[in-house]
């Protein structure tokens, strides 16, 4: 289509839009050409934007895996209403008749639009249908659940390569707002996509303001949030790491006089709705602070969040990003604050290990995928697992994975069987686990060195993120205030601040180069500040290195 084409085709089907958005176009004329899209946008960019009016102008059905069930029901009832086309939202509750319904009008081809879980389109009985169904679109919502180095690793979300297959190969479109080039390559790699078109654009979202508070002394924690509270705008959300950390905060937030609520995934269903619709309400004094879990945020359409803080430090810098960029989203200024101390990573340390099975839990389950010597349906074999072994289906399917990666489990239609050596599969599969608490570890170091940062705190989350900052100061940040404060007014001459820009990146790497490293292999180099090279390896995470001994010792070289 031409630009005058999708111009008209905005205006007829989204006429409260404008325009396209930084990234839109780009990406919705790469679909519409038949190219694999990887599209990085930030939040409130207008993901849904595309695939909405990339499916509408695509003859057959668009498939849309999302985690997200709220955002699923909101964009059904929208397509129905102002399209006027058929949609179907499969999740594990319809179930019945209803689900029968639904199944048979994907295979008719009555369906322009089919919404589900990445788990729903693992079912057998869905994918029968899909191979009966004109597939012309599939869409993978919040992609960076693919990938181990995404901050929301979802196990199910691996299993779309091969639903892409059974619905006959059609063009994907991968949306993220948070997802630096680990994870997009493990995006590109996981769905099998083919020379796919990246389309990244507008990180920087100039209207937040980052802050970082640190913690000296636990017991203050919840006054100190609570004087920071009262010099912010309402409404708020106070990010927690666990369920009972967002019960309890909300209950001291109201002893200081606060009107707080708490939103986690643990609560009853009609609960968690009563909380959500209470905060979303723009009435104060109902909820002015929702002490949340990160169940809190993805799909919620809040524009006027004034503040997103996190009362203790989040597990990686993409969740903190994602969570942070909640706030705001009208476009007027909102405040973006970590409350720090380096002690509340042991927490995410002890999630991380119970999110994991035990070896002995590992070696039984490779066990029994191993007693699979002819073909049998991989659902009745991970029943077994699960009941034998005693494991969520979560894990089971996850391992199974981790097998066919490693060539341990091969996948025919009728189902997988096994192949090699248990031993050698107990073996790769210790060092797999190795490698990931490597990352984990990483991630975490990385909150940390944010946190202890002197530097612009705008600068360094857009180079995690693969995206540069041009200038040397942002002012909207808590360490540039400090430096405009000391300096003089010659610290205000452009070329003087290119000069100590180019002065801190001096040297043979640059953000976002490739590089290779004698002992852990292939990395991307993330950041360069000072002295401090910064560089991302795929087998051991973040590495902080001294760059005047890199250069001197060779230790990396350009790849």
């Amino acid at each position: 289509m031409t630009l005058t084409d999708l111009d008209a085709a905005l205006r007829q089907h989204f006429p409260e839009h404008e325009g396209f958005r930084p990234g839109q176009r780009e990406a919705l004329q790469a679909v519409l050409d038949g190219r694999d899209v990887v599209a990085v946008l930030p939040t409130g960019g207008g993901k849904t934007l595309v695939y909405q009016l990339a499916g509408s102008l695509r003859p057959g059905t668009t498939v849309v895996a999302t985690p997200l069930i709220a955002l699923m029901q909101d964009q059904v009832r929208r397509l129905r209403d102002t399209e006027g086309v058929q949609v179907g939202a499969l999740t594990g509750g319809v179930r019945g008749a209803q689900r029968d319904g639904l199944l048979e009008a994907l295979r008719a081809g009555e369906l322009a639009f089919l919404f589900s879980t990445p788990e729903q389109l693992a079912r057998p009985d869905v994918r029968r249908a899909l191979r009966e169904t004109e597939v012309t679109l599939f869409c993978v919502d919040e992609a960076h659940c693919i990938s181990e180095w995404g901050f929301d690793f979802r196990p199910a979300y691996r299993e779309l390569a091969a639903a892409r297959d059974i619905m006959g190969g059609p063009p994907v479109l991968a949306t993220t707002a948070t997802a630096p080039e680990a994870v997009r390559a493990d995006v590109a790699a996981e769905l099998k996509l083919i020379d796919p078109v990246l389309v990244a654009r507008g990180f920087d979202r100039t209207n937040l303001h980052f802050s970082v508070i640190h913690v000296t002394d636990p017991d203050r924690r919840d006054r100190q949030l609570a004087q920071l509270l009262e010099n912010v705008e309402f409404p708020a959300v106070v990010y927690c790491t666990t369920r009972r950390e967002a019960q309890e905060t909300a209950l001291a937030l109201l002893e200081h006089g606060i009107a707080a609520g708490h939103y986690h995934g643990g609560m009853e269903r009609a609960v968690r709705d009563e909380v959500q619709d209470a905060f979303l309400v723009d009435e104060e004094g109902i909820i002015d602070v929702l002490c949340a879990t990160s169940a809190f945020g993805m799909g919620i359409d809040k524009p006027d969040i004034r503040a997103v803080v996190h009362r203790t430090m989040p597990d990686s810098l993409e969740a903190y990003w994602q969570e942070a960029g909640r706030a705001g989203r009208d476009g007027k200024p909102a405040d973006c604050v970590l409350l720090y101390r380096p002690e509340d990573r042991t927490v995410h340390e002890h999630l991380h290990r119970r999110s994991r099975p035990a070896e002995s839990t590992v070696a039984k389950m490779v066990h029994l995928f191993s007693q699979v010597e002819t073909a049998t349906p991989e659902a009745e074999v991970l029943a077994r697992v699960c009941e034998v072994a005693n494991v969520a289906r979560s894990g089971a399917a996850s391992l199974a994975e981790d097998l066919h990666r490693f060539g341990y489990l091969t996948r025919f239609r009728s189902g997988i069987r096994w192949r090699g050596d248990p031993a050698d599969a107990m073996e790769d599969m210790a060092h797999h686990h190795a490698v990931q608490n490597e990352v984990e570890q990483s991630r975490l170091t990385m909150v940390a060195a944010y946190a202890e940062s002197t530097g612009c705190r705008r600068r360094y989350l857009l180079n995690y993120l693969g995206d540069e900052y041009p200038a040397e100061l942002c002012l909207r940040c808590d360490n540039c205030l400090r430096t405009a404060e000391r300096r003089g007014i010659d610290g205000w001459d452009l070329a003087a601040q290119q000069q100590r820009i180019d002065a801190d990146r001096s040297g043979p790497f640059s953000p976002g180069a490739s590089v290779n490293h004698p002992e852990w292999g292939v990395g991307i180099v993330q950041r360069i500040e000072g002295e401090v090279l910064v560089v991302r390896f795929n087998a051991v995470g973040y590495r902080s290195m001294h760059a005047p001994t890199v250069v001197e010792r060779n230790l990396l070289a350009l790849a």
